[in-house]
């Protein structure tokens, strides 16, 4: 893991998806040894929306961008899988569930441990609590989806902006001890996030920053204490 790699910064490595620390130690080294470690590279597809899942995978080293491509040629991006993280395992009760995401790498490299439908079921019939721990990450994963749901409401982009930006920091920020939240995100990747242009993006951020909501420095942006407290007041 290169240290210097920003994808790796406190961002990089907090999510509240599922992850390998749901199960128990004897099922992380049943999927060691059961499992395949294959290494992609920066750019290359690990999942192809739509294609159905044959087995679950765990994420060794580096982040995945989770992302839809749309018929006119954009995308739109709809968070990461961490390191740690566990992706795939709807197909343990639904053997033919199509993938719900493109899985893209968004580091240098990233190392899968791939392991089959049968080897998760063997794991789950030997260890009860490796049964209760896939439970604990399959209602991690739910959780996540309703977030999908609800960031596809708002209408207004400067709503729809402040929704992702609230959903990203309950999975991947940094909290700091004056209430704000570091998130280690580019325009870019808020552009995709909301379906809109980088220049637009750039003028409602300048407004929330005007207004002291948030500071925007380089690969990050830093929600302060008012954000959250304008958002739970619009919310109600």
């Amino acid at each position: 893991m290169n240290p210097n790699d920003a994808a790796m910064s406190p961002f990089g490595v907090k999510t509240t998806g599922p992850t390998i620390h749901d199960l128990p130690e004897e099922a992380r080294a049943f999927l060691r040894e059961n499992g395949q470690m294959r290494v992609y590279q920066r750019g290359e597809l690990v999942q192809r929306y739509g294609v159905p899942l044959i087995g679950g995978a765990w994420v060794h080293q580096g982040r995945l961008r989770a992302v839809m491509f749309h018929p006119d040629g954009t995308e739109q991006n709809r968070g990461w899988v961490m390191p740690q993280e566990l992706f795939g395992l709807f197909n343990l009760l639904l053997p033919d569930c199509p993938a719900l995401n493109n899985l893209v790498v968004d580091t240098d490299e990233a190392h899968v441990l791939h392991f089959s439908r049968d080897v998760l079921l063997d794991m789950m019939h030997r260890d009860p609590e490796a049964r209760w721990g896939v439970s604990v990450a399959l209602s991690r994963r739910i959780l996540q989806l309703f977030d999908v749901i609800d960031i596809s409401g708002p209408g207004l982009l400067a709503d729809k902006m402040r929704t992702v930006l609230r959903w990203w920091a309950r999975q991947h920020g940094a909290p700091a001890r004056d209430g704000s939240v570091e998130l280690w995100v580019t325009q870019n990747d808020l552009a995709d996030g909301v379906g809109a242009s980088r220049q637009r993006v750039q003028m409602e951020l300048k407004a929330m920053r005007d207004q002291g909501e948030l500071d925007v420095a380089y690969r990050k942006i830093v929600l302060r204490p008012l954000f959250f407290e304008k958002f739970q007041a619009a919310r109600g």
